[in-house]
């Protein structure tokens, strides 16, 4: 008995030593090798990317995506792009484009670029939870038809392009689209698209020939930013936009950072609801917004409850108002501090003897000129409520901002002017530039 023990024994330490060899000899292939590379998938985006995105597929990226210079990415129509961001440093990827990326969603099948499903909520409106996008100054093209873009504004790190370009500082939010470029060598085009729930700006253009129409801004920028912000080097059309809610302007543009050409941007026909009231400047934040040596032409521009008017800052940063045409702009106003503000205190026109109010103007007391449209309902706004990111309401669903048949939006606008560009042509395609319309405001009358 006590030998059968032994041999038990020596039986069991001998297996035990023998799995072990073979262990070491034969490592088991389901455990994963630490060293060995991972490679990007379809569920597991990061690293350079180029060549096509197929339609109606779901790709998810995990870390910072980059085109590389030279190099393109094609987004078809109603693939959807879920970037895995958490709103902080380290874990919050962003799309660098050093090349060129299209995004060609449809009417029918829109391209959409957000946050994992969960995290789209109320509560992070202005979490800003992933990068968003962002060029150098190698970048080609950037082109968004009929795209959503959702949640973005996370905090810059030391390698992001738009901290290392000086633009923000390591821990400022970044901007949903940020593009550089200096001389026109770029084209950026924003074409039926959607930017919502940014920190921060929802486009910052440090220079690029640029169309941005028929376009939606929701809530852009917590306790400041803008729609649209522009600055030297950019040149273009910006119209047939809906701004809802900015933080500060709806379309800004200066011609600051030292960039060829003179900023030279055309704002018409755009309506902007309930912006200007988050900016925490004093004397800052409205609708539109025209400084330093910038130039253009501003007409036709339908402004509702907005914090200011079209504002021409003063002459310590004043722009070129030698090459700049204005008036043609409808207000309405829900309270006094309002209207009293359709020519903004801080800014020149109707304020500095040579720049009167336009008598081309639509501009009346409380509540006068409502503008009628098809479903918004106006006549109680809150300001304290605008300007507090905390309790901010978004755009409430099912709002129509098209112009009821009896409104008197419906005409006296400017149409004698042309666009600053007729069309674009960008990667084969013409985006013929919307002409300016009788109609004030972005959209005319319901069908």
């Amino acid at each position: 008995m006590k030998l059968t023990n032994w041999m038990k024994s020596f039986f069991i330490i001998a297996l035990i030593f023998g799995f072990v060899a073979c262990s070491e000899d034969d490592p088991d292939p389901a455990v994963e090798d630490p060293d060995e590379e991972v490679l990007p998938t379809q569920d597991n985006m990061f690293g350079d990317v180029e060549g096509t995105w197929a339609s109606g597929q779901t790709y998810t990226i995990t870390g910072d995506v980059t085109i590389p210079e030279g190099k393109s990415l094609t987004i078809e129509s109603g693939v959807t792009v879920i970037i895995d961001g958490d709103g902080r440093q380290g874990s919050s990827p962003e799309i660098v484009i050093r090349g060129s990326l299209y995004s060609y969603g449809t009417e029918n099948a829109r391209v959409r670029f957000t946050v994992p499903e969960g995290r789209r909520t109320t509560a992070n409106t202005f979490a800003g939870l992933w990068g968003g996008f962002s060029t150098t100054e190698t970048v080609k093209d950037l082109v968004f038809e009929y795209t959503d873009i959702e949640y973005a504004g996370a905090p810059g790190e030391a390698n992001n392009p738009i901290v290392q370009e000086g633009e923000i500082d390591e821990g400022e939010p970044r901007y949903a689209i940020y593009m550089q470029d200096d001389g026109l060598t770029s084209n950026f085009i924003l074409w039926h698209t959607r930017i919502a729930y940014s920190k921060d700006d929802a486009i910052r253009l440090n220079g690029a020939k640029t169309l941005i129409a028929h376009s939606t801004f929701e809530l852009n920028g917590e306790t400041g930013g803008e729609a649209v912000n522009t600055k030297s080097g950019t040149v273009g059309d910006f119209c047939f936009n809906l701004v809802y809610g900015s933080a500060t302007n709806g379309l800004k543009v200066a011609n600051s950072k030292g960039r060829t050409p003179q900023a030279d941007n055309y704002f018409y026909n755009n309506t902007i609801v309930s912006s200007g009231w988050r900016r925490t400047q004093a004397g800052r934040g409205g609708s539109l917004n025209y400084e330093n040596g910038s130039r253009g032409q501003c007409f036709n521009n339908l402004v509702v409850n907005s914090r200011y008017g079209l504002r021409m800052v003063p002459p310590d940063d004043q722009p070129d108002l030698a090459n700049t045409s204005w008036g043609y702009q409808y207000y309405y106003g829900d309270v006094e501090i309002i209207v009293e503000e359709f020519y903004p205190s801080n800014g020149t026109i109707g304020r500095v003897g040579d720049q009167p109010k336009p008598s081309t103007d639509v501009a009346g007391g409380v509540g006068e000129n409502d503008p009628k449209f098809v479903n918004f309902a106006l006549g109680t706004f809150d300001i304290q409520a605008a300007r507090e990111g905390s309790t901010v309401s978004r755009m409430p669903q099912g709002a129509d901002f098209r112009l009821q048949s009896d409104s008197p939006a419906l005409t006296g606008a400017k149409t004698d002017f042309n666009p600053r560009y007729d069309s674009y042509l960008v990667n084969g395609k013409t985006y013929t530039t919307p002409r300016p319309q009788a109609f004030f405001g972005a959209f005319g009358a319901a069908d």
